[in-house]
């Protein structure tokens, strides 16, 4: 899938996960190992999945290195990590793209977030209201802007964090991407009218949804001259009444219109 993360399963982070460590990676191990217990490993203890390696999860490493014959020293290097991956994967049939057992969110860093960052970056290629950014591997306010706008598009609580359900869904839209059905924009009107001075991701959106309609403006966020002539020009080919406002009524025609272009 990418340098940073295999369609077997997730990379090695690059640096040992041990006590004191933390992040979703530790979490993802955790998860790991608790679905291992549940399917062909009964004697691992069942950890509490909270990116926080403790005492605990150093034990059910231990087991898990004494069942494999591992080196038994608590702590998740390379061949431990390949290990767990591979287990994991024979099971589960795995991949980078499962959700690593924690919320990723401003702050957090790795490899998964990174990954994210990809996948997100893949998706502002036919959402260009998403702002695309580098992958980095740090969740900075790029990164929760893209998230928060990605949220706000198909229909989830815009909080600009990467939970379970807006993981599997920039899961979902990337790999629809591809497709010959991707995947339809659900953009609820903001309940404010857009007009010129307007700003925002709303203003993002409905340049982008313009732009696919043969507009060509810069999505900036900005509601300026050139926005409020593709406005008119869609409202015009839609009857609709020609001022440059973006109501509900408008609104209400331009995401059908953009969804037809997929």
């Amino acid at each position: 899938m990418t340098q940073t993360m295999e369609t077997s399963g997730p990379v090695y982070p690059g640096r040992v996960l041990q006590i004191g460590s933390s992040g979703s990676e530790v979490a993802r191990m955790q998860s790991y190992l608790n679905a291992l217990q549940k399917a062909g490993y009964p004697t691992l203890k069942t950890l509490v999945v909270d990116g926080q390696y403790g005492s605990g999860t150093a034990n059910t490493v231990k087991q898990f290195q004494a069942l494999k014959g591992l080196s038994i020293d608590g702590k998740i290097g390379p061949t431990t990590w390949n290990s767990i991956v591979a287990a994991y994967n024979a099971v589960y049939h795995g991949s980078a793209d499962t959700w690593p057992g924690i919320t990723l969110r401003p702050g957090s860093t790795g490899q998964d977030v990174r990954h994210m960052q990809m996948l997100l970056n893949q998706v502002a290629t036919l959402y260009p209201g998403i702002n695309k950014q580098t992958v980095d591997g740090q969740y900075g306010q790029n990164m929760t802007d893209a998230v928060r706008r990605f949220q706000s598009q198909f229909g989830l609580s815009s909080d600009g964090m990467l939970g379970k359900n807006t993981w599997n869904a920039v899961v979902s839209v990337q790999t629809a991407e591809g497709s010959s059905n991707p995947t339809k924009v659900t953009t609820p009107y903001s309940g404010t009218a857009m007009r010129t001075g307007s700003s925002g991701d709303y203003v993002r959106f409905l340049q982008s949804y313009l732009n696919a309609l043969g507009a060509k403006l810069t999505v900036d966020g900005q509601f300026g001259t050139a926005t409020n002539r593709a406005t008119q020009q869609f409202q015009a080919k839609m009857g609709l009444p020609i001022d440059g406002v973006v109501g509900s009524a408008t609104w209400a025609k331009l995401i059908p219109a953009f969804n037809n272009t997929l």
